[in-house]
């Protein structure tokens, strides 16, 4: 597993829904990941960050 750096855009799965974002802030065991505010809406959240296990997510895209 590749753990994600900041600035680099992740895929992850949630409620079913493939989502894309960009890593933020990197926690010992997750990753804060910015997503569009269609994809907050979609998944209703109120914020658009969320965290990202690093069990869970793809690294898509260097920064």
């Amino acid at each position: 597993m590749t753990q994600a750096n900041v600035g680099q855009k992740v895929k992850f799965t949630r409620h079913g829904f493939d989502i894309t974002g960009e890593v933020t802030k990197i926690l010992e065991r997750s990753v804060i990941v910015s997503i569009s505010e269609e994809d907050a809406l979609l998944l209703d959240y109120g914020t658009n960050f969320t965290v990202v296990s690093h069990e869970n997510y793809k690294v898509i895209e260097n920064a």
